[in-house]
């Protein structure tokens, strides 16, 4: 039992009340999370923009991040507990996800240090003894806005380049899952991370979040999480800066001869890891009717083995959703789908809040498994004539985060990339791939703007033109 506060400026303080975090496999309390007054919310804003008023070099954000690396690693297996506990995740998984939270803090130290501008050059006849260079700078207070379901490695994909851009961060982790954050936000103070530079607050997201919309000290706004909710933050902060990683609905195309061992691993994998509860779980699978059969004989068995049940047994692979209203809406979407001419090859029931695992065929495109975001471990599977019908489905869709497509025609794969409407095409990959290091992000109603470490710290700084002239140079030319 973890009894968590708000972390404010640098300091553990209680809320205005307290509430329950309980376990989605069995319902058990697992700890407390403190929920903020409107005035605490502000406070973690102001004492952002306090922190940002005192220097912090990159080497100094490089080697707080790097001792961050170094602690998570000390204290991987409490923090695979914790997860595992309040998000239900299996602990293989959260294993998993400790490895790549090393990495992204890794990442963001290298990062810190190798921000840099560049040299402007000046035409003929403006100037002789000017020098113009760009300087980055730090765009200001990130307000970062985090799901459920990556609690530990989606929060530093957050944090992480923030703090390596120079920024400081008030946080709002997901209402299911806070206690992971919280022990996050006390390993980096450990590590060093100055007072007020990140500031954790938990509980309604609704008073959280439209407070920092509303606020003009918030400069950026991060979020991940449903397109409704992403798109309703934009439209409420027009000018702030928003980078929006949003819903999706992966879709897999396995064209005429490809490897049907590899596209099954990928659908087994991409599909039904943590329950589907990822945004580039694998949802729509599509097939050319040479390899449609075969691969369903390859892949309903494959589905039929994995272990689904307590994420603390070493053996689940597919652990339960994180709700009672997700297990009602995905049993009510394949329903609808059974009802409308789908087949249930396997799955489709749940025991308590674990969905078994559920291939479902022949579903019309219309259809709620098909258009909507799942978010749970179902996976569709539908046959089209040719390359060409199977690159229209995929498009078929208001998401366009990751797709794939599995083929040994380099012609094909060439269409696809070029065609693809999504922020990353995988050929011969699972769309579900996601390394720390690439840029992340989506097309169409998947968001806008970039993670992966990176490219995430260039949506953190604006570029500074700072332009010296010698004395003697005087009022610069314009050649036009």
């Amino acid at each position: 039992m973890r009894d968590q506060k708000l972390f404010i400026d640098g300091t553990w303080v209680p809320g205005h009340d307290t509430a329950t975090v309980r376990s989605p496999y069995d319902d058990r309390a697992v700890g407390s999370y403190a929920v903020a007054g409107e005035q605490q919310v502000a406070d973690a804003v102001h004492a952002a923009r306090r922190a940002m008023e005192r220097e912090w070099s990159p080497a100094a954000r490089a080697a707080v991040l790097r001792k961050a690396e170094r602690l998570l690693e000390e204290r991987s297996a409490e923090f695979v507990e914790v997860l595992s506990a309040e998000a239900g995740k299996p602990v293989t998984a959260a294993a998993g996800e400790i490895v790549r939270a090393r990495t992204t803090l890794g990442l963001s130290a290298e990062e810190a240090t190798r921000l840099s501008g560049e040299f402007v050059p000046f035409e003929p006849g403006v100037g002789t003894d000017v020098l113009a260079v760009t300087v980055p700078v730090p765009v200001g207070v990130v307000a970062a806005i985090t799901p459920f379901n990556f609690p530990l490695n989606l929060v530093l994909h957050k944090i992480g380049p923030a703090l390596a851009a120079g920024c400081a961060v008030v946080l709002k982790p997901s209402e299911r899952t806070p206690l992971t954050a919280g022990l996050l936000a006390e390993l980096l103070a450990e590590a060093g991370v100055p007072a007020g530079r990140l500031n954790v607050v938990t509980g309604a997201p609704e008073q959280i979040v439209e407070i920092w919309a509303d606020d003009p000290g918030v400069a950026v706004l991060t979020f991940t999480g449903s397109s409704a909710v992403g798109w309703a933050l934009k439209a409420r902060s027009p000018r702030k800066r928003h980078v929006l990683e949003l819903g999706s609905n992966t879709a897999l195309l396995a064209d005429t001869g490809a490897d049907l061992d590899a596209v099954v691993d990928a659908i087994v994998t991409g599909g039904f890891t943590f329950a589907g509860q990822a945004c580039v779980s694998v949802q729509r699978v599509y097939a050319v009717a040479e390899v449609y059969d075969a691969l369903l004989a390859k892949l309903v068995p494959a589905v039929e083995a994995l272990v689904a049940g307590d994420p603390a047994d070493e053996r689940t692979v597919v652990g339960p959703v994180i709700g009672d209203g997700a297990v009602e809406r995905l049993l009510g979407w394949i329903e609808k789908a059974r009802v409308d001419g789908a087949s249930v090859l396997t799955g489709g029931t749940a025991s308590g809040r674990v969905v078994a695992p559920t291939v479902v065929a022949d579903v019309s495109p219309q259809t709620d498994l098909v258009c909507g975001e799942a978010f749970g471990p179902v996976v569709t599977v539908q046959r089209v004539a040719d390359l060409e019908a199977g690159i229209g489905q995929v498009n078929d869709s208001r998401f366009g985060l990751n797709t794939a497509i599995f083929t040994r025609d380099v012609g094909a794969a060439l269409a696809f990339a070029r065609r693809a409407e999504a922020g990353t095409v995988m050929v011969n990959v699972s769309p579900s791939f996601r390394g720390d290091h690439m840029p992340y992000g989506g097309v169409k109603d998947s968001g806008q703007g970039r993670e992966g470490v990176r490219y995430a710290v260039q949506e953190l700084v604006d570029h500074k033109l700072v332009l010296l002239a010698g004395q003697r140079q005087g009022q610069l030319s314009s050649p036009r």
